[in-house]
């Protein structure tokens, strides 16, 4: 129930990443079967394989769609006097459960081969496209309504005929009979993506003018700092998906050793895609920022004194300072009612410190992995071993007023859901390091123990994302995303480099991966020690 009351806003742009994830792969899939595999008279295992694809998304839909419709009421409910009564009766209650019934639909219709079922695919990927944009910030605008719904419903298009469909993709490669039947759907897909990828941009181009308004709204408020982000991602796909567009070019010449690499590099641009879905879901839970107000928005001075560089604070202030905790009682009933308590600037002082030491972790870790590449530098592939010192870092100094620093007790400050995260993130390290060790000294041989780093980084990456800092300053809250938004760009990147270190062949690009995944994290610990709480 802590967590529940605590983190409602997070389940709830979670379940609307859920649902913005299985719509994409849903109409994707209803693409990729009727633009690409009828089209290229694919084998039946294929087509057999997208329909499944497209009834498992239809179902994923469904139960995203129940959970959003839940959590949005519990939102509401929960502050006013309305009851469940009353929520059946608005808007998006109606949509969503309309939706529900589209997706239903979609899964009936994908069951059955014959053409009448096939066809129906298609109105009914309109029609519950049409429900999903009537609960996005175009249905509440009072101007250019119409226009941002056209231009919404293309950006969801554009989503679903590139990123989604490509999952179908890069499962079908994986079941086709020959390398002919290969080339004919990547080329295919090659297109519909190309046109996917131009509506996409073209139509976010649309909606940024509408609901950004000028260049400063995308780095002083919190919507343009996530669009920023989602930005980001999208331009590190397309790099992916030129290489790829030359690739299947080259299909014709050498397919087979192409087609592995193809593939792999289909796995990292998807992770990416819905890894900018995500980003897409937390957007939907800011205002624009063309209607934050001037008194919440950040000033060029303000980001500047915040984020300009300055020697990292390596002496923390004495415990004894710190504010007196109060008792566990107090602190759960807290944590289910209060945003977020204020500190003084010992308490930030200490944060701070807390925040560089581990970015020096981090740092060193980033350069002795940078290290190990090298043949005569060997040893420096126990890098992870420092992570471990991170942990214990962690344990000892993200909470002083529990144990062992505080008075709290150990097994009982688990309670506090502020403790149970940060000793969970702690475990989850410590996991990690023996893992990533293990695999650096040749002692874990199995393959799937390599892709526990870059799983992590993505899936930590993914959560500082979707992280709100519920700061009862608006703007205190904006310069600590300003911060931590391009820690988990960089972890995103360094995953995914890890990850086509690992998947791809002895290549150029394997071998250009093998050092920016490195790079990535020193960089994570330079931007760690100039992290900054107070002005």
């Amino acid at each position: 129930m802590i967590w529940f009351l605590r983190d409602i806003d997070l389940l709830s742009v979670l379940a609307r990443a859920a649902t913005l994830a299985f719509e994409a792969l849903l109409l994707g899939g209803v693409a990729f079967l009727l633009a690409v595999v009828r089209p290229a008279r694919a084998s039946g295992a294929v087509e057999d394989l997208c329909r499944r694809g497209i009834r498992m998304a239809a179902l994923a839909f469904v139960v995203g769609q129940l959970l959003l419709v839940c959590f949005s009421g519990a939102i509401l409910m929960s502050g006013s006097d309305l009851t469940f009564r009353d929520v059946t009766t608005t808007s998006f209650f109606r949509a969503d459960l309309l939706g529900i019934l589209f997706a239903i639909g979609l899964w009936i219709c994908a069951r059955f081969k014959n053409n009448i079922a096939t066809v129906g695919l298609f109105p009914l990927s309109l029609l519950l496209l049409a429900t999903t944009v009537s609960t996005s910030h175009a249905a509440a605008r009072i101007d250019h309504r119409v226009l941002l719904a056209v231009l919404t419903a293309a950006h969801h298009l554009g989503t679903a005929a590139w990123i989604g469909a490509m999952a179908y993709l890069l499962t079908s490669l994986g079941r086709v009979e020959d390398s002919s039947e290969a080339r004919q759907l990547t080329q295919r897909y090659s297109r519909m993506a190309l046109a996917g990828a131009a509506t996409l941009v073209l139509a976010g181009v649309g909606m940024a003018w509408f609901y950004v308004g000028s260049w400063s709204g995308m780095y002083t408020t919190a919507y343009g700092i996530m669009l920023a982000a989602k930005i980001f991602l999208l331009l590190a796909m397309i790099t992916l998906g030129a290489g790829n567009w030359f690739l299947v070019r080259r299909l014709a010449s050498d397919p087979e050793p192409l087609l592995v690499r193809l593939r792999r590099v289909v796995e990292a641009e998807v992770c990416l895609g819905f890894l900018a879905v995500l980003t897409a879901a937390s957007l939907t839970a800011q205002a624009p920022a063309i209607d934050v107000n001037a008194q919440d928005r950040l000033t060029s001075h303000e980001i500047y004194v915040r984020l300009h560089p300055e020697t990292p604070r390596m002496s923390s202030p004495p415990l004894a300072a710190l504010a007196a905790p109060s008792s566990l009682a107090v602190a759960v009933q807290d944590s289910q009612f209060v945003a977020s308590v204020g500190s003084d600037d010992t308490d930030r002082a200490w944060s701070e410190y807390n925040h560089h030491w581990a970015g020096l972790i981090v740092l060193i870790a980033g350069l002795l992995a940078l290290l190990s590449r090298h043949r005569t530098m060997r040893w420096a592939r126990f890098w992870p071993l420092s992570f471990a010192g991170l942990a214990v870092f962690i344990l000892l100094r993200a909470d002083p007023e529990n144990w062992p620093l505080g008075p709290r007790p150990f097994w009982q400050s688990f309670a506090a859901p502020d403790v149970l995260q940060h000793r969970v993130g702690a475990l989850l390290i410590v996991v990690f390091a023996a893992f990533e060790c293990a695999v650096q000294a040749g002692k874990l041989r199995a393959r799937w123990a390599s892709y526990v780093f870059p799983a992590m980084c993505a899936l930590g990456a993914a959560l500082l994302l979707t992280h709100e800092h519920s700061a009862k300053d608006v703007k205190e809250s904006m310069l600590a995303e300003l911060s931590h938004t391009p820690v988990a760009l960089l972890g995103i990147t360094a995953g995914c480099s890890r990850w086509l270190e690992l998947r791809l062949p002895r290549s150029r690009m394997a071998s250009i991966t093998s050092y920016l995944w490195p790079l990535c994290l020193a960089l994570v610990g330079i931007v760690l020690l100039n992290y900054r709480e107070l002005p």
